[in-house]
């Protein structure tokens, strides 16, 4: 079954790939954290059942960046919109590469604040169901005579 660190891992490091000179965070930003920065967090998962054996489970993506601030407590607007551009580009449509499998990305959509971007989508994949094997009691051998009732 598939890990939601796994899934961080793999969104953290296509992000820090596409954008390397921006230092990553995860789940959470200290106070004092560095900018320019990205933060992966996930939100919302759902499990529901596809087969017997399999479940089709997902997992929102929330994606913030981060620029530097002025004494105003303001960003770059425009450079943080060009960044959400860059990014609504690289997941939307299609799946992503998380570990040895590709999950499926949609509900892209982005925002750009004053001092910040952020940008959600939603994951989608197929994991094997966790099957327990069920401890059942031995058959046990029942010495047992059938005989047939007549009709009066």
């Amino acid at each position: 079954m598939l890990r939601i660190n796994d899934i961080l891992d793999g969104v953290e490091d296509l992000t820090g790939k596409t954008f390397p000179r921006l230092k990553g965070y995860r789940n959470l930003v200290h106070k004092n954290f560095e900018r320019p920065s990205f933060l992966v967090e996930v939100g919302r998962q759902t499990m529901e059942d596809a087969t017997c054996h399999t479940v089709e489970r997902t997992a929102q993506v929330k994606l913030t960046f981060f620029e530097t601030v002025d004494d105003y407590h303001d960003s770059q607007i425009e450079v943080l919109s060009d960044r959400l551009t860059a990014a609504l580009a690289l997941y939307t449509g299609g799946a992503i590469q998380v570990g040895d499998r590709y999950l499926d990305l949609s509900d892209t959509a982005g925002e750009v604040f004053n001092d910040y971007a952020e940008l959600t989508f939603t994951l989608s994949w197929q994991d094997d169901r966790v099957l327990e094997e069920v401890q059942a009691s031995p058959m046990e051998q029942f010495d047992m005579d059938f005989t047939v009732k007549e009709e009066t």
